[in-house]
């Protein structure tokens, strides 16, 4: 009886032993795995914001600056203080009628396509609009822009005239009003400087601090070259075709950096025969969702068939207005395609080619169709008809490919 009791005693001792062997094992992979974790986290680049850049970007969107460093005397200026307060008045109205009804659009119907990082924002005609591909798409690592505006540069803040500030409230003035640009409108009232200016004011807008402005080349096969900003005449780009900005930026609830690239050329496909490389670059970037928003219907003509296929071809999901893709070539592609809103035919500026009335037909048979409570492309609601309650003829097509 005794020796029975002796065995079980010692199963049960070398039992707790092998339990408390493996928890205490189990512990130290668990500390292992946090020591690892800490270690790579250590070994990470650090970001390093540039203050002054940023603190010019925080000048020209009227925001409290981070650090005024050397430059406390220019927001003492009368000039100065009148932008911060005509420039927040502005801003304050258009997150109150779009970017704050934006956002809890995108927050309801496309956290599927928003929350998730490592994606690859394609946005073409955007010129300087990186204000809406952000309130929508904020998580992306990159961000692929393209319009006919030519990329610019920024001013000096020790030689900055006395009216620019003027000029910046004035070059986004259609924005504040309709949350759209007109490009012919841009050179005139930034003088010929870009779109630069106004990416920064967007990114200083959207609580989102500079790291790094530069500029790059495309080699033959696609590849990005940088090369400093202050080489405006591109000396560095050896002759290439495809010139443009690339900005990294670092939100404060970020711990990672996002980065944009702008190049300003034409994309219609006589002209990208002569540079091909640009769509290998486009094509070079994997996780890819779309934006279109106001872009005068250019893809839906013939000779833009390069830039459409990379959107029908190499995204996942898109987001627009009736301004992108036309329809009826996601469902001949077999894309999944969910409308939003109330379809209305194409502003005067526009010819017929942009009136798509096989979207007429389902808007007015399905009732089913959400309606939205804001204006998204060329058909504004100004403040006095948003009073009279007018419904917005904005029409949203997400699509996602099966």
């Amino acid at each position: 009886m005794k020796k029975v009791r002796f065995l079980l005693a010692l199963a049960l001792s070398t039992s707790l032993w092998a339990c408390n062997s493996s928890q205490t094992q189990e512990k130290n992979t668990e500390n292992d795995k946090k020591e690892e974790a800490k270690k790579k986290e250590a070994e990470k680049p650090k970001v390093v914001i540039d203050e002054y850049a940023t603190l010019r970007a925080q000048l020209m969107a009227g925001v409290e600056p981070t650090s005024k460093g050397e430059y406390d005397s220019l927001f003492n200026l009368p000039a100065t203080k009148q932008h911060y307060d005509e420039f927040n008045k502005s801003w304050s109205k258009l997150d109150e009628t779009h970017l704050s009804k934006f956002r809890a659009w995108r927050d309801s119907k496309m956290t599927d396509i928003t929350k998730e990082e490592g994606n690859t924002l394609f946005y073409p005609f955007s010129g300087p609009d990186f204000l809406n591909a952000y309130t929508f798409f904020p998580n992306c690592d990159t961000y692929l822009m393209f319009g006919l505006e030519e990329p610019g540069k920024l001013v000096d803040l020790k030689k900055m005239p006395v009216n620019y500030l003027a000029s910046l409230r004035k070059a986004l003035n259609v924005l504040f009003q309709r949350n759209y640009f007109i490009t012919s409108h841009m050179g005139g009232d930034l003088w010929g400087k870009g779109v630069l200016p106004v990416v920064n004011v967007f990114m200083a807008r959207t609580g989102n601090k500079l790291v790094k402005i530069e500029r790059f080349y495309l080699d033959k096969e696609g590849k990005a070259i940088h090369f400093p900003l202050e080489d405006e005449k591109g000396t560095a780009a050896k002759g290439a075709p495809i010139v443009g900005i690339t900005v990294e930026f670092l939100n404060e609830k970020r711990t990672k950096s996002q980065r944009i690239y702008y190049v300003g050329t034409d994309v219609a496909d006589e002209k990208m025969k002569a540079k091909m490389e640009l769509a290998t670059f486009i094509k070079s970037f994997k996780n890819k969702v779309t934006f279109v928003k106001s872009a005068s219907y250019i893809l839906h003509n013939t000779n833009f068939d390069i830039m459409r296929r990379i959107v029908l071809d190499d995204t996942k999901a898109v987001l627009q207005d009736d301004t992108g893709v036309r329809y009826e070539e996601y469902i001949k592609s077999g894309w999944d395609v969910k409308l939003f809103g109330k379809y209305a035919r194409p502003i005067a500026d526009f010819g017929a080619y942009a009136y798509q009335p096989d979207v007429a037909k389902i808007f007015q048979k399905d009732s089913t169709i959400e309606k939205i409570d804001f204006t998204f492309g060329y058909h504004y609601i100004g403040s006095k008809e948003t009073e009279k309650g007018r419904d917005s003829n904005t029409s949203i097509f997400l699509c996602k490919k099966k």
